[in-house]
């Protein structure tokens, strides 16, 4: 199958040739490189007998192909630099390198309870802040998969900002909520409703709380049912030869999570707006001897995980993010935010940490506290 649609979703055929041709190209693996490398005459070749293009129809459509690509580059190229939403915390801003960018994804990862939604609620309105006070003069839309958005602290956030920026008001009003209940829905708001929200009310930040739940949910659901029909089929019933095999089902979730990602950075690009997405995690448990080799998943995880430096480390602390390497490759940045007992104080505490970013110096730590206003950097 062709890449042409991924690489160039805006590309459309020209003339009812054209259509032709671009069908029998998408049900080839002819890749967009090859098009655009080899000879008409090769490409002809490599449509073989069954198709009605001639040279000519294959030349045509190849140069209205680079017109097309040419003219997407040069659109890409004049996006301006992107903008940063401030924390409204000076030391937490400058551990972030400026604060959470605009046009890419950012994500929050930690266990329940550790604070990610803190930053969440948090971001919401300070986006509404003006570019001078590290906003970006825009309302915010909050996607919650888990529970309804926790509008009491909301209205608490919204309250001390309005004290503390006597020039600037930010509102609740300008946040704008939605609840996905399961995949099927998330997925048809994303790709559907969210785009015409976004442009309709110059939408500056968009929030995913969390963009595991739906997944974990729906993969759990097929894992049981396949469960169950290997069983009847075991107890010598029939069984559905449709079921997915845990392989197929990992590679359907991760072609969903894929046009996730490029869903939401596609409208962050175009809009210049930030995504920014809460992860769950799960307990990491060591494998075998290939923890310690150095081209094994265990061992590399420390590096893009959060967790584990060393990769025999268990226990309770032990965590790993959900949806595994395909989302973490997926992200412009990942911050951890855990609590723990302080092995000093001894007392309950909370930190976040820049696991990687393409704008922050990654590895570097900071505690925090929950506030009125916020979340506030313990700075000794």
């Amino acid at each position: 199958m062709s890449d042409l649609a991924s690489i160039l979703p805006s590309f459309v055929a020209s003339s009812p040739a054209a259509t032709c041709l671009l069908s029998d190209i998408e049900a080839l693996p002819l890749t967009t490189a090859d098009l655009l490398s080899l000879d008409a005459l090769d490409i002809s070749r490599r449509l073989g007998s069954t198709s009605r293009s001639s040279v000519l129809d294959i030349k045509r459509f190849v140069a209205n192909l680079a017109s097309a690509l040419h003219s997407d580059i040069t659109a890409r190229a004049s996006v301006p630099a992107p903008a940063f939403i401030t924390t409204r915390d000076a030391h937490l801003d400058r551990l972030f390198g400026g604060g959470i960018p605009t046009q890419c994804i950012t994500e929050f990862v930690g266990e329940s309870g550790a604070g990610k939604s803190q930053f969440l609620l948090l971001l919401t309105l300070t986006v509404q802040l003006p570019p001078h006070l590290g906003g970006l003069g825009r309302p915010a839309v909050y996607i919650s998969t888990e529970a309804p958005l926790s509008t009491p602290r909301l209205f608490q956030l919204a309250a001390a900002l309005r004290s503390s920026t006597s020039s600037a008001s930010p509102s609740t009003d300008r946040v704008f909520s939605i609840t996905c209940s399961d995949l099927e829905t998330q997925d048809h708001i994303i790709r559907y409703q969210l785009p015409v929200l976004v442009a309709t009310h110059n939408v500056g930040l968009i929030v995913l709380d969390s963009v595991a739940a739906n997944f974990r949910v729906e993969f759990e659901r097929a894992a049981g049912s396949t469960n169950k029909r290997a069983k009847t089929a075991a107890d010598g019933s029939s069984a559905s030869a449709s079921a997915e095999s845990g392989p197929a089902q990992m590679a359907r979730r991760g072609k969903d999570l894929v046009v996730l990602a490029g869903t939401l950075r596609a409208l962050a690009i175009k809009h210049n707006l930030a995504v920014v997405v809460a992860n769950q995690v799960s307990d990491r448990f060591t494998r075998n001897s290939s923890s310690r080799e150095t081209l094994s998943l265990d061992f590399q995880s420390r590096w893009f995980s959060g967790w584990g430096e060393d990769p025999d480390d268990v226990g309770e602390d032990a965590k790993v993010p959900a949806l595994g390497l395909v989302w973490a490759n997926l992200l412009a940045g990942r911050i951890v935010v855990r609590r723990g007992v302080d092995a000093e104080s001894g007392d309950w505490r909370r930190w976040v940490r820049v696991v990687f970013a393409t704008w922050a110096r990654a590895g570097e730590e900071c505690g925090f506290e929950i506030v009125e206003g916020g979340v506030k950097a313990l700075v000794s």
